[in-house]
């Protein structure tokens, strides 16, 4: 599974731009939790950004996850080009197309649904409830079933209001397919985009001039990478330290490189 997102860095601003830093598109392989992929986004759109980045990338058997920002014909098509599936959100900038997904779940003929129960943890219980439901001549490229994940979740003994997601499928799922999908995408910003702001402190960086704010997040990416695949089984930060203080380790983890 490959999941899609935009980050901005924060702190690549011209002297008087603080509103419009520099904006990169990530690729990120979600089950191997890898970067794959990093474009620059062309004054700051996002939505080409992505483009550009698909025409780069061959994803046989993938399914490639975004937001709803990126719920459009021509990323459906651009992620099909690369032999790719998709599981796009869909939310109300697409009104009609969300009033027909809703319908054609409303009606529930052919559906797979299921109920998954997490928890306790953390105080946290939670509930979801998923179903899809074959497209039926739905104008979208290559769309094959609609789904929903509604997620219910009792936090410190405390109920809080459902929430409702519905996502755009090109390859037929099951319900607790589309579950583990969905929830898989958000891996982006807690284990690549947290990552880099609270352990690279990204955002803090003030590299703007030139290549040098694209080239030093790839860098810390590729950096990333390694400290992951490494058998050690230490944190990202206390694997940082480690190779800091001890050359041995890290020749080790030099030697992960591909």
């Amino acid at each position: 599974m490959v999941a899609i997102d935009g980050k901005a860095l924060r702190g690549a601003y011209e002297r008087g731009r603080k509103a419009t830093p520099l904006h990169l598109v990530n690729v990120w392989a979600a089950e191997k939790r890898l970067v794959i992929g990093q474009r620059l986004a062309p004054g700051r759109n996002e939505v080409a950004g992505v483009l550009e980045v698909l025409t780069l990338l061959r994803l046989d058997g993938c399914i490639v996850t975004a937001d709803a920002l990126h719920c459009r014909p021509d990323t459906a098509q651009a992620i099909l080009a690369t032999g790719a599936d998709y599981a796009l959100a869909i939310k109300e900038n697409r009104p009609k197309l969300l009033a027909s997904a809703k319908a054609l779940i409303a009606r529930g003929e052919q559906a797979d649904i299921v109920t998954i129960r997490s928890g306790p943890a953390h105080d946290r219980t939670e509930i979801r409830h998923a179903i899809v439901v074959p497209a039926e001549a739905l104008d979208f490229p290559g769309i094959a079933e609609v789904g929903q994940v509604e997620t219910c979740r009792r936090n410190a003994g405390r109920d809080e209001p459902p929430v409702k997601r519905w996502f755009l499928l090109s390859r037929p799922l099951t319900a607790k397919r589309l579950i583990e999908v969905a929830r898989a995408h958000w891996t982006i910003e807690n284990q690549l985009h947290w990552v880099l702001d609270v352990t690279f402190e990204e955002d803090a960086a003030r590299s703007r001039k030139d290549y040098a704010p694209q080239n030093l997040a790839l860098i810390r990416k590729l950096a990333l990478n390694i400290l992951r695949t490494h058998p050690d089984k230490g944190s990202i930060k206390g694997k940082i330290k480690r190779a800091g203080w001890n050359d041995a380790f890290l020749l080790s983890m030099l030697g992960h490189m591909r």
